[in-house]
């Protein structure tokens, strides 16, 4: 089977080499750069390239094998799905409407952050199809409640619960570049927009991004700048389990707490009802000491045991990276900086070619290693020494 790829962005690391000369630079840091020295954004690639497999050369298995899975009842074509990521539109004008339609079209789950630049209800009219929501937590419960009805409404099949940002943190190019959260427009990021005309062209049609999700519940007047601290002071922090409990208590879909690196909260969670867990550190954004998901998930899956979905996220470029997560003992691997990466670069139909580049890569992968379907992918691992 031959890939059929853009000659120009055959794979995600691709993307990844135009995209800064793609979008400003403020909008390229916001979305690659991590917490500190950026330790933990690199041991994350690292980790997973340290994953090994050992192929089964003399097995019979043709080169198509079964990358589908099922998740939550639904059957799905490939293992990994689309991460929550906040300020989306950031990077390009509705990208998460685009990456909604592209992730109905590639039949693979798609989590909308509450933070996106795009509400649930802008979801709903562009693809019509069950998708996740992920909130954090805030500091009324009203407007948590009424969130949940709204996205309940809109179609949103699964609750994601982030709980690993119980304090604020400021990331150096963030600073450096004067970012802000919406951005503010000065000299500096005005001379980063006129650098990047496709960009500027889009973002002119379309407006300035904002929090389209919490836009119903932020006091009227606010500028810029008060919209931003407004934004930071509702987000509650440290989310305990009574916490947690109260979201159960509120939401009748699935239930999934991401964020998690500790196998002790991840059995704690199985206490309230959590239907799955993600093991994530947040892509390199909150600690920089932060262990990786490939070496947590036998610790976390012994710690949910079968019934508790474990996804996994961080450092995902290929689809060698998808396999490596599963082999790990991930059943699911969400993908958030790859698709970013293809909306900044591409545009419009961005997050679908980063799908289908995934698809094609974990194909051959399993092919190669001769592994005929997903679940059997652990099987590959060399024996611990």
């Amino acid at each position: 089977m031959a890939f059929n790829h853009s000659a120009k962005y055959p794979s995600v690391w691709d993307m990844e080499q135009e995209i800064e000369r793609s979008i400003p630079k403020f909008a390229f840091d916001y979305l690659m750069g991590g917490i500190g020295d950026e330790q933990n954004l690199r041991a994350n690639i690292h980790a997973l390239a340290e994953v090994k497999l050992r192929p089964k050369y003399l097995s019979t298995i043709a080169n198509e094998p079964d990358m589908s899975v099922e998740i939550f009842g639904h059957h799905y074509d490939a293992p990994f799905g689309m991460a929550p990521i906040g300020l989306t539109g950031l990077m390009w004008p509705k990208a998460s409407e685009f990456m909604s339609v592209a992730a109905k079209r590639h039949n693979i789950p798609f989590a909308l952050s509450g933070f996106s630049t795009s509400s649930v209800e802008d979801i709903k009219k562009a693809s019509n199809r069950a998708f996740w929501y992920q909130q954090y937590a805030t500091i009324d419960d009203d407007v948590d409640r009424d969130m949940l009805q709204r996205a309940k409404e809109a179609g949103a099949e699964a609750l994601v619960i982030t709980v690993d940002i119980p304090t604020s943190t400021p990331r150096r190019k963030n600073a450096k570049n004067g970012l802000s959260v919406p951005p503010k427009f000065n000299l500096r990021t005005l001379a980063q927009i006129v650098s990047r005309p496709r960009w500027a062209m889009a973002m002119a049609k379309h407006g300035v991004p904002e929090f389209r999700n919490i836009k119903p519940y932020i006091p009227k007047g606010l500028s810029l700048a008060e919209l931003g601290v407004y934004a930071s002071e509702l987000i509650e922090g440290h989310v305990s389990l009574e916490r947690l409990k109260f979201f159960r208590d509120n939401w009748e879909g699935k239930f999934i707490v991401k964020g998690l690196l500790d196998p002790e909260e991840a059995a704690l969670c199985r206490s309230v009802g959590v239907d799955g867990i993600v093991v994530s550190n947040h892509g390199g954004r909150q600690l920089d000491a932060a262990e990786t998901a490939p070496s947590l998930l036998p610790l976390m899956r012994e710690a949910v045991g079968s019934e508790v979905l474990v996804m996994a996220d961080g450092g995902v470029r290929t689809g060698l990276d998808v396999a490596r997560m599963l082999a790990s003992g991930a059943d699911l691997v969400l993908c958030g900086r790859a698709f970013m990466m293809g909306m900044g670069t591409v545009g419009e139909k961005g997050a679908d070619q980063v799908a289908t580049i995934l698809k094609e890569e974990l194909r051959s992968t399993m092919a190669q290693i001769g592994c005929p379907e997903v679940k059997l992918l652990p099987n590959f691992l060399p024996p611990r020494s």
